[in-house]
């Protein structure tokens, strides 16, 4: 970094610091969302990078119009009019652990079946969508 600096840094015309303060109705954080418009179904979902949104019910989730805020932090945000919808998700993009489920001499030959099965098929997060290196695994979670 210090030799990139070096190499392409601009020395300003003048040392005074001429940024205006940020206001309390600045959003900066919204700024550098990735923003995706989504349509709710009559059953309150809507579907994001292959998983399932489920808005809990109330008065502002009868309208249709929703926006999926994908921040660079890992945060997935569903607005609607500016103020955050709570949600449950269901991810279509789950494993089976083997490890959590109790050892059975019929289970066992089935579960491996599965991860072959697993292994075989790309089931990955979308192109389309940001990509998330650097983040843990607990975005998608269940729950």
């Amino acid at each position: 970094m210090e030799d990139y600096n070096r190499r392409f840094a601009k020395i300003p015309f003048s040392d005074k610091d001429v940024h205006r303060p940020l206001t309390e109705h600045d959003v900066v954080d919204d700024a550098f969302a990735w923003k995706e418009e989504r349509t709710v179904s009559q059953s309150l979902t809507l579907q994001y990078d292959k998983m399932l949104f489920i808005l809990e019910p109330n008065e502002v989730t009868s309208t249709l119009a929703r926006q999926v805020f994908d921040y660079p932090d890992g945060r997935l945000v569903i607005k609607h009019r500016g103020r955050a919808l709570p949600y449950r998700t269901f991810d279509k993009v789950r494993q089976v652990d083997q490890a959590a489920i109790v050892e059975n001499k019929r289970l066992g030959p089935v579960l491996a079946y599965i991860a072959e099965q697993q292994q075989l098929r790309d089931e990955g997060r979308s192109k389309k969508a940001p990509r998330r290196r650097g983040q843990g695994k607990d975005l998608f979670r269940v729950g």
